[in-house]
C-alpha cells in the first residue's frame, strides 16, 4: 500500500524535476531505461502511436473504444482497479482484463503492495476470475512484478545480504529468500508473528535497543516494508542501526552509509469505503512511502531513501530493460492513484488511465487540473476499469 507525503514535507533531490522522496538507482541486473531524464511532459502522439496523450489529446476525458483497444501492453495496478473495491466493479475489471488477453494483448500487473509474494498475487488474480489461459507458472510470474519482489532483487542486486526489515506481513521475507538474501532481521518472524523484541509498542528502554542493534552488528541495510503495527520503537531500532553503524565505521576507509530502501512510495492508500452521513467515504491508510518518510525525518536534514515501486526509476528500468522488454510507447498504464500510478505512466512515456474506485477522487483530479502539472495528470479517466462492459462493448460473458 502506498501513498505521498505532503507538499510541505517534500525535499527535492537535485537531478530531479519534481519533490520525490528516493535515490534514482536502478538495480545493478537491470539495464537503464529508454525514457533518460525526460521525466512527466507531455508525449504527442504521432502516426505510429498508439493514442494521443496530455495537451494533444482531450485532456482526461474518456478514451474511445478505439483508443482503448489500440495498445500493445496494458499495466493495472491491482489495489483499487482489480480488488478492494465494489464486487461488481471488480467483476468487470476482469471481464475487461480477460478481453483484453484474448485479444492477444499483452497485459501485465504492477503493485505497490509488498505484503504478497508474486505467487500470491497471482492466486489472488485467479480467485477473481482472471483467466491466463494455458501459461505456465513461469510465465504467469512473468506477468506480475510486486514491490516486495522488485525490493528483493535490488538487495540481491547491490549485494545486501543482512538488512533488517519492517514488515508485518511475510510476503517480503519470502521474496527476500526467493532472491537468495536469507540473513535478514525482521520485526515479524516468518510466520507472520511479530518479533517479542518488538511487542512493546509503548515502551523505549534505550538499553533494549542498544542491545538489539549490538546483537546484530552485520546489518547492512534498513527495508521499510508496509507495517500496520509500526511503532516509534521500530523506526527507534532503524535509527540506531544507521546511527551505530556511522559511528562505528565512519573513518573506515570505503564507509557507506547504511541505505533506506522502501517497497514503495505511496503517500497514502485506501482501506475500503465506509457509509458515511449516508455518503460513501474512502477510509484511508498510511502508506509505505509515509512510513518511509518518517524514518527519514528522524535524521537532520532528513535522509534520502530508495523507492522500488511506481513511479520509481528503477522500476521504470526494469519495465524497459531486457527482463521485461516493455515498448513504453505503445503501452497503456491503468491506475486509482495520481501519485503513483499515473506519475509513474506519465515518466515512462506511456498513455495513462485513471480509473476512480481506488484512492483518488474526482476532486482531487479536478484540484490537479488547476495546477496544470502534466506529471500527475492522465491522458484519460474513467469511472471505474469496466467501463465499456457497462457500455455493452465488452460482453459479460467473456469473465
Amino acid at each position: 500500500m502506498g501513498c505521498c507525503v505532503a507538499k510541505s514535507s517534500a525535499r527535492v533531490i537535485p537531478h530531479c524535476k519534481e519533490p520525490l522522496h528516493q535515490v534514482v538507482q536502478p538495480p545493478v541486473d537491470v539495464a537503464s531505461s529508454s525514457s533518460g531524464d525526460k521525466r512527466g511532459s507531455p508525449r504527442v502522439g504521432g502516426k505510429n502511436e498508439p493514442a494521443l496523450r496530455g495537451a494533444a489529446a482531450d485532456p482526461c476525458g474518456r478514451p474511445t473504444w478505439e483508443q482503448f483497444t489500440s495498445f500493445e501492453t496494458y499495466i493495472f495496478d491491482c489495489d483499487g482497479v482489480i480488488w478492494g473495491i465494489d464486487k461488481a466493479d471488480t467483476a468487470t475489471s476482469v471481464t475487461t482484463i480477460n478481453y483484453l488477453i484474448g485479444l492477444g494483448k499483452r497485459v501485465m500487473f504492477i503493485t505497490n503492495n509488498s505484503n504478497k509474494r508474486r505467487a500470491e498475487f497471482l492466486k489472488q488474480l485467479e480467485s477473481k476470475g482472471i483467466v491466463f489461459t494455458n501459461r505456465t507458472m513461469e510465465e504467469k510470474l512473468g506477468m506480475m512484478i510486486s514491490a516486495s519482489y522488485t525490493t528483493a532483487k535490488y538487495l540481491q542486486g547491490q549485494g545486501l545480504k543482512h538488512p533488517f526489515v519492517i514488515a508485518s506481513a511475510t510476503g517480503l521475507l519470502e521474496e527476500l529468500r526467493l532472491a537468495g538474501v536469507t540473513q535478514y532481521f525482521a520485526t515479524v518472524d516468518d510466520k507472520g508473528v511479530t518479533d517479542p523484541t518488538f511487542t512493546n509498542p509503548s515502551s523505549l528502554p534505550y538499553l533494549e535497543i542498544a542491545n538489539i542493534v549490538q546483537a546484530h552488528p552485520e546489518v547492512d541495510s534498513i527495508v521499510m516494508g508496509w507495517d500496520d503495527a509500526l511503532t516509534a520503537r521500530k523506526l527507534a531500532t532503524a535509527v540506531n542501526f544507521i546511527r551505530f553503524h556511522e559511528d562505528a565505521h565512519k573513518d573506515t576507509e570505503g564507509f557507506k552509509p547504511l541505505p533506506i530502501v522502501s517497497c514503495s512510495g505511496d503517500a497514502s492508500g485506501a482501506l475500503g469505503t465506509a457509509n458515511v452521513e449516508n455518503k460513501p467515504f474512502k477510509v484511508r491508510a498510511v502508506g509505505n512511502g509515509a512510513m518511509a518518510e518518517s524514518l527519514s525525518r528522524c535524521f537532520d536534514p532528513p535522509r534520502e531513501w530508495v523507492d522500488m515501486g511506481k513511479p520509481s526509476d528503477s522500476l521504470l528500468a526494469l519495465l524497459a530493460g531486457p527482463a521485461y522488454g516493455v515498448d513504453v510507447s505503445k503501452a497503456l498504464m491503468v491506475g486509482d492513484t495520481l501519485q503513483t500510478d499515473i506519475v509513474f505512466g506519465n515518466r515512462g512515456k506511456m498513455s495513462t488511465l485513471l480509473v476512480f474506485t481506488g484512492v483518488t477522487t474526482k476532486l482531487e483530479l479536478e484540484e490537479a487540473q488547476t495546477l496544470d502539472d502534466p506529471r500527475r495528470l492522465p491522458t484519460y479517466a474513467v469511472s471505474k476499469l469496466g467501463f465499456f462492459v457497462d457500455q455493452g462493448k465488452i460482453p459479460l460473458a467473456t469473465a
